[in-house]
């Protein structure tokens, strides 16, 4: 989870909940620390952890990598793609929660599909989800 204010740290910990394993990673510290209380008063602790920079979260990731993103829309999503670049692989999926612009959903799109990487907007996470459902 790249992203670990009120949407991203939710989304976190609800992973937890579901018994996923989930690897923390925000320039806000604070964040990631109010999470981190949150998920130990939960007990879910062990579902949980902190890191500091994108190599060290590439790092510790299975491969195919998969990251999260809810962050602030904009530049950001840019920078955070371009901080990543490096480390991603053909195969990683990066899933775009936030609440972006199409057209910077589909420039980021373009630059990762020439790399094998999977760029999916929130568009196309919530018409997934409402298509996978069995009840509305």
């Amino acid at each position: 989870m790249i992203g670990c204010g009120s949407m991203g740290g939710g989304m976190a910990l609800l992973f937890a909940e579901k018994g996923v394993t989930v690897l923390l990673e925000d320039p806000s510290e604070d964040s990631v620390n109010q999470v981190l209380e949150t998920a130990k008063k939960d007990g879910l602790q062990d579902k949980l952890e902190k890191h500091q920079g994108y190599e060290e979260l590439c790092k510790n990731l299975d491969s195919p990598k998969v990251f999260i993103f809810s962050l602030p829309h904009g530049t950001v999503g840019d920078s955070v793609v371009d901080g990543l670049h490096s480390y991603l692989e053909k195969g990683d999926v990066i899933i775009d929660a936030s609440n972006e612009h199409w057209e910077n959903t589909q420039r980021r799109q373009g630059k990762l599909v020439t790399m094998g990487v999977f760029y999916v907007g929130k568009i196309s996470v919530v018409i997934s989800l409402v298509l996978g459902s069995k009840r509305l």
